[in-house]
Parts: C-alpha cells; sequence; structure tokens
C-alpha cells in the first residue's frame, strides 16, 4: 500500500504561538529580569530557556502552572480539524513531529487536545526535572550541519527516520512537510521532486524559499505549498489521495 510520510514543525505550526514565550505568562511578575530580556541567537536557545525555568521555579511557578498556560495555547486555524482527517487515513499517513521545543511543551499540548495518538514519532529536545524540581532541557542530539542550532538538525533527524522505517521495510511514497521557521530549511532542502513542503505564509521558511527560487530555482526540488490555515494543507493532502 502506498504510504506517505507526513512531517510537522510544532511552534508557530501545530499550535499559534511559540512555547517558550507562551510559558513567560505563568511569570508572576510583570517583566523578565535584565539578563532574561535579550533572548540569545536560536543557536544557543536551549541555554536561555534552562534560565528562564530556573528563574520560574525560583517565582514560585509550578508544573501544574505550566501545564495549564501549555493546556490553554491555541492551536493554528483548522489544525484540529486536519488532525482528525490525518487520524481517520492512519493507514495512509505516518505522523511524526520534528521540533526544537521539548517534551514537555509538546506532550502537554497534544494531551490536552487529545491529539498524542496521532503521531507516530516525537523527535524533540527532551526535558526532566533536576533535584531542585526545576525544568532542564537537555539538547536533543549533537551534529555536524553548520546552519542548524548547535542541538538540533531537522535534516538528520529526518534522514535517520526515514533509514529506520526502511528497515522496517516501509517506503514512502512521497513526503509532506509542515513548517514555519529558519530551521525547518534545512530539512526542506533535501526533499525531492515528489515531496511537498508547506511553508506557513510570510513567516521565515516561506521567505527563504521564495529568496532560494528566485535566485537558485533549480536549487529547490520539493513543490512548495504557502498556508494560511491547516485547512489549505488539508484540501491539499484530500486532493492528493482522492479521500
Amino acid at each position: 500500500m502506498n504510504k506517505f510520510l507526513i512531517v510537522f514543525d510544532f511552534d508557530e505550526t501545530v499550535i499559534q504561538h511559540n512555547s517558550d514565550h507562551v510559558i513567560l505568562k505563568c511569570n508572576p511578575d510583570q517583566s523578565l529580569p535584565e539578563d532574561l530580556l535579550q533572548p540569545p541567537e536560536d543557536r544557543y536557545w536551549n541555554e536561555y530557556i534552562n534560565k528562564v525555568f530556573q528563574y520560574l521555579c525560583e517565582k514560585g511557578v509550578k508544573e501544574e502552572n505550566m501545564r495549564k498556560v501549555l493546556a490553554e495555547t491555541p492551536l493554528t486555524k483548522e489544525m484540529l480539524t486536519l488532525f482528525q482527517f490525518l487520524r481517520e487515513s492512519s493507514d495512509l499517513f505516518e505522523c511524526i513531529i520534528i521540533s526544537d521545543a521539548n517534551t514537555f511543551f509538546i506532550n502537554s499540548v497534544l494531551q490536552a487536545n487529545d491529539l498524542s495518538t496521532v503521531f507516530q514519532k516525537i523527535y524533540t529536545n527532551p526535558a526532566s526535572t533536576d533535584s531542585k524540581n526545576v525544568f532542564v532541557v537537555n539538547p536533543y542530539h549533537s551534529h555536524m550541519c553548520q546552519q542548524c542550532p548547535i542541538n538540533m538538525c531537522k535534516r538528520q533527524i529526518l534522514h535517520d527516520h526515514l533509514v529506520e522505517r526502511a528497515e522496517d521495510e516501509v517506503e514512502f511514497e512521497k513526503i509532506f512537510y509542515v513548517g514555519d521557521g529558519t530551521n525547518d530549511f534545512c530539512p526542506s532542502e533535501v526533499l525531492t521532486a515528489t515531496d511537498v513542503i508547506f511553508p506557513r505564509k510570510n513567516y521565515p521558511l516561506h521567505h527563504l524559499i521564495s529568496e532560494i527560487k528566485m535566485t537558485e530555482p533549480s536549487a529547490f526540488q520539493a513543490q512548495v505549498v504557502p498556508w494560511e490555515s491547516a485547512e489549505d494543507i488539508l484540501l491539499f493532502l484530500q486532493d492528493c489521495t482522492g479521500k
């Protein structure tokens, strides 16, 4: 049977906002201290979010406060409808998340929206509590890619997933990739002409792809389908599968 792989980013793709910013709603103070007001460049984001967790813990913010705030964060428009379709079409689609968020944020949102069973695999940074009950996010892996954050290369993760599935004798007819950010560009570069990339309209990934298609049209193989609402993705998938 033909099988499709659909890969989702999480922040500003599955959910409307960035979960690292959402979590700041737990902060009992009106603003962060000076040293946390200037987030670092993306390459060192994990270190920054660990400092934020440390600060929230010192302010008495508990795990349940954070879970509540994450549970209330909205999904992007029509995302639930898209996931309902994918759940009903699980014979056709394998769904995975590749995200530079963390296990705590993602699992909190998925559980709150009854979406945990939609995804076969979630590749993200592991989060756990230390001896003082403070959340700590560790790097997902190390890699050699020069253009990705030091803790995660999504291209490498996608490659490893495909190798693992090939060993299980699962081959995918097409890969669909849904994302929004600069770190989604690296995996999208290796997609082939039979694959489809869904960049969120007017977000960094969309701008990067548009730029490269203008300057080096042959450098980018995959079909590009920008989206504003998850309904745009749903209609495309229905068209592709005749469902």
